[in-house]
């Protein structure tokens, strides 16, 4: 018997299945995409457990016939396609004639169509890709997809599913990107018999954009135009003080199709790098179009990425493009202005009035008696013998920093002070970040503060999800919020130590931090809070220091039990004794 063998049908359509079907969203998305390639004006998605136990896709759109409704589940049938140079030039979302097949041989599927005109449609009921039933039916026109229990023939694949919410998070993210896309076609999507996103049919993308994004945002965006080398440029910027910690508010498509393109996102966050913070993304939707024999579609199995013949001349229109409609922004945000990255010049180090750069800010000295140290006399001087490592003092007892003389700040992110061992250097930033976290693993800190007025965050529909997974634990630290509405959340109070941050900007950045990291308790979770608000705090690296902030600091780090380390374990400062001093000048 031969070592090669033909595999079957169904098995192949399995295999297909594991590159074209991930989850419960790749199933929408392509349903989806068929029903906008049939020239649809309405589209309704249903979802039942997050997609995990049932999903239905209607559409008005042209429906097919008896025989071509036959032929859509087999493989590699497509309406869209007829020679290798059409291959070449796709415009369509969907064209590979693999969705359906794989689909059916993964799930119980079910397939209703109707053409315009004609007297009657088509039932086609498959499971595990076997067709179980085929007749006429009396059917509206149009197409409407019914996918049952989602590798319920494949327990493996089944296992890897997420919960019901995660999922629902996958669809909504795909489902208010295409919408974005689709202005022309009314869309719909249900969960659980209630509607979650209801967008009617209307004229051009910004009244889309209010639906998808909130009016809010909407209304500070900016038109963008532009085209050039037969590439244009189209869509919306928010001002760049509208910013995310994700890439999830960066829209990006190009021929219509959403997509996740590395290339295109490098090139506009060039293009914000002189306006937002680093690790910051802007709020930008943008429109891509070329030819389609410039670009190809069919790099990704799930269709998420393309590939242009020219990158290099798509970039440079994409970012000529992004830089002109920002300079035209430049009234709105106070005076910034983007640079072209070859004009970037080299950042000077810092510096301060009156100081060359790089020099120690000199901040007015204070004496204290009792730790006023003696004047240097030679090596053999008591005041220049090693001290103790800074672990091993009594720290509360005989040492605080707030008594030690204040020479200054260098770099904007260190503190300078004198101590009878030598020079202490603090980390403004790790220090900060040591006496928040302690704070909110307080007492104090379970106590919430009430805001004034309640604070509102607009959510992507992943960020939700995961916004909702934390809230029990974020409860038990001081917060209150609550669901307001479509990706929408309530802040009602917050801890009393960050009581004087923006709420939803602390929320909005703790999540990026727990995407990344996946907390799991509550000591993770009070660090990364403690990490956020730092970020978000007075005292940040890099920031110039007022005398009574720095005093301020001080005496609060004295107030903690343990201000050694920030919450990451790095030290927060660092004594260089006089006896290194001395060894250095070569005085011993």
């Amino acid at each position: 018997m031969g070592k090669i063998a033909i595999l079957p049908d169904i098995l192949c359509n399995q295999i297909a299945a594991g590159e074209v079907v991930e989850r419960p969203a790749a199933v929408v998305k392509e349903l989806v995409e068929n029903s906008i390639d049939a020239r649809s004006t309405r589209i309704s998605v249903s979802l039942l457990d997050g997609g995990r136990k049932e999903k239905c896709v209607v559409d008005n759109g042209c429906g097919m016939s008896s025989e071509d409704s036959l032929l859509t589940i087999e493989r590699h049938a497509t309406s869209k396609i007829r020679s290798i140079e059409v291959l070449t030039a796709i415009s369509s979302l969907g064209f590979r004639g693999e969705a359906l097949p794989s689909i059916a041989s993964v799930s119980r599927f079910e397939l209703n169509t109707c053409e315009h005109g004609a007297l009657g449609g088509t039932f086609i009921r498959v499971e595990g890709g076997v067709i179980r039933d085929v007749r006429e039916k009396g059917l509206p026109p149009g197409t409407q997809v019914l996918v049952r229990d989602l590798f319920y023939c494949l327990p493996a694949r089944r296992k890897f599913l997420r919960k019901p919410e995660t999922e629902l998070a996958y669809i909504t993210d795909n489902f208010l990107r295409v919408s974005l896309a689709s202005p022309h076609i009314h869309m719909q999507l249900k969960s659980q018999e209630k509607t979650v996103y209801d967008h009617p049919r209307c004229e051009g993308f910004l009244p889309r954009a209010s639906r998808v994004l909130g009016p809010e945002i909407a209304g500070s965006f900016s038109p963008l135009a532009f085209e050039s080398a037969g590439v244009t440029v189209s869509g919306f910027l928010a001002p760049p003080d509208i910013q995310r910690t994700n890439s999830q508010g960066l829209f990006l498509f190009v021929n219509g199709r959403s997509v996740y393109d590395r290339l295109l996102q490098r090139v506009v966050l060039t293009a914000y790098e002189a306006l937002i913070p680093k690790g910051k993304f802007p709020v930008a939707i943008l429109f891509i179009t070329v030819s389609p024999e410039r670009v190809d579609v069919n790099v990704h199995p799930a269709k998420r990425e393309v590939r242009f013949r020219d990158p290099g001349e798509v970039s440079a229109t994409v970012r000529s493009a992004l830089f002109e409609a920002l300079a035209k922004q430049r009234p709105k945000f106070g005076g910034f202005s983007p640079r072209q990255p070859e004009m970037y010049a080299r950042e000077p180090r810092p510096s301060f009035p009156g100081t060359a750069a790089g020099d120690v800010t000199p901040i007015p000295r204070r004496t204290i008696g009792i730790f006023e140290p003696a004047a240097p006399t030679g090596p053999a001087s008591p005041a220049l013998q090693p001290p103790a490592p800074l672990e091993e003092r009594a720290f509360a007892r005989t040492f605080s920093f707030s008594t030690l003389n204040l020479i200054g700040q260098l770099g904007n992110s260190f503190i300078l002070l004198e101590s009878p061992e030598g020079l202490v250097v603090i980390d403004q930033h790790a220090a900060h970040e040591r006496i928040v976290f302690s704070s909110l693993s307080g007492k104090k800190a379970k106590a919430a503060q009430l805001l004034t007025r309640a604070a509102v965050v607009d959510l992507m529909p992943k960020e939700a999800v995961l916004l909702e997974s934390l809230t029990p634990s974020l409860t038990a630290l001081g917060f209150e919020i609550e669901p307001f509405g479509a990706g929408s959340f309530a802040i009602h109070a917050v801890p009393a130590c960050l009581s004087r941050l923006k709420p939803e900007e602390i929320v909005r950045d703790y999540l990026r931090y727990a995407e990344e990291e996946c907390p799991t308790n509550e000591g993770e979770i009070m660090l990364g809070l403690a990490r956020t608000a730092s970020c978000h705090g007075s005292v940040r690296a890099g920031q110039k220091l007022k005398l009574e902030e720095i005093k301020s600091l001080l005496e609060s780090l004295d107030a903690i039990d343990t201000p050694f380390t920030c919450p990451h374990g790095r030290p927060l400062s660092y004594t260089v004794t006089y006896d290194q001093i001395n060894r250095f000048f070569k005085r011993t």
